[in-house]
């Protein structure tokens, strides 16, 4: 379901889930409160509180893309990049969680699969009841909601121990792409700062209180006020990549935490993965495919662009 509103004069000052409330059959302000907090709901292209107050002709999106990957014989279909015996390894679309808030989901999978708000744990519950006998239905790492492209998921229980254990030594190789506002001078750039939680407050952002971290940060093409960039985390910190580029000067495209500009939704892509099969142990790279938005907001912004 996707629905895309424009608020009329006679809504001026009307709270966000008053508003979608009166103006979606069939849904109450409960459900449309957790929509809001599940991210689902953008207002100008930017998620929002629901007590959020509407002006006259702002855009309100309400957008759950993420059904259509579930509908079908099999909700996976179309987002599969490899698949065998031992691993899975999916195209992850923006805008889908990875799990429902909480741990209760952990005990009771079927309860990822019963959220009102598609989630990738409740597609793999319905998708491969195989993978209810794994931890966290072989879910080994995360991908914020907002982040498109490759993740890897393990299927049996051998594979889930040494992929967590792979993760945990930065033994994985995890290459993003991503749109960011302005022009990095240099063609690379190593970020190493402290990345965590400030004291009182709830975004993550390099704070001398955080935990280490480093990011290289390669420059692929500079448009007028924009640029494309791959960048290779070498620690696994919480949105690390958009810390360290909002902290250099260039916060990527649609971060609600440091980009103020519209943006359809966070320019963040997650292109590479590269690591040892859990069986074989040869090395193996999966690429994800650049979805349209992306390329599209790209070129929108890229200008007369200039390469590096």
């Amino acid at each position: 379901m996707e629905k895309i509103l424009k608020v009329p004069p006679d809504s001026e000052g009307l709270r966000l889930d008053r508003f979608l409330a009166q103006n979606i059959p069939g849904v109450s302000r409960s459900f449309v409160a957790t929509l809001i907090r599940g991210g689902s709901v953008l207002v100008e292209g930017k998620p929002v509180q629901a007590d959020r107050k509407l002006q006259p002709g702002e855009e309100v999106r309400l957008q759950e893309a993420a059904r259509a990957w579930s509908s079908g014989d099999d909700p996976l279909k179309g987002r599969i990049i490899h698949e065998d015996a031992s691993i899975l390894v999916l195209d992850k679309p923006s805008g889908l969680l990875m799990h429902p808030l909480g741990v209760s989901w952990l005990n009771r999978p079927e309860l990822a699969a019963q959220e009102t708000v598609p989630n990738l744990a409740g597609l793999l519950f319905a998708a491969r009841p195989e993978l209810r006998r794994i931890p966290r239905l072989g879910i080994v790492h995360r991908l914020d909601r907002g982040t498109s492209g490759a993740l890897v998921v393990a299927k049996t229980s051998n594979a889930y121990s040494v992929l967590t254990e792979a993760f945990e030594r930065r033994a994985v190789s995890k290459i993003y792409r991503a749109i960011v506002r302005g022009r990095p001078a240099e063609k690379v750039t190593r970020v190493e700062a402290p990345v965590g939680r400030p004291s009182g407050r709830r975004k993550i952002a390099v704070t001398p209180f955080g935990r280490p971290a480093r990011t290289e940060i390669k420059l692929l093409e500079r448009g007028r006020e924009a640029s494309l960039v791959e960048a290779r985390p070498q620690t696994g910190r919480t949105h690390q990549i958009r810390a360290h580029l909002a902290h250099a000067g260039h916060p990527v495209a649609g971060d609600p935490d440091f980009d103020k500009a519209s943006a359809p939704r966070l320019m963040l892509h997650a292109y590479g993965l590269a690591f040892r099969h859990p069986r074989t142990g040869k090395a193996v790279r999966f690429n994800a495919r650049t979805p349209a938005d992306f390329i599209d907001f790209w070129k929108k912004l890229r200008g007369a662009a200039r390469r590096p």
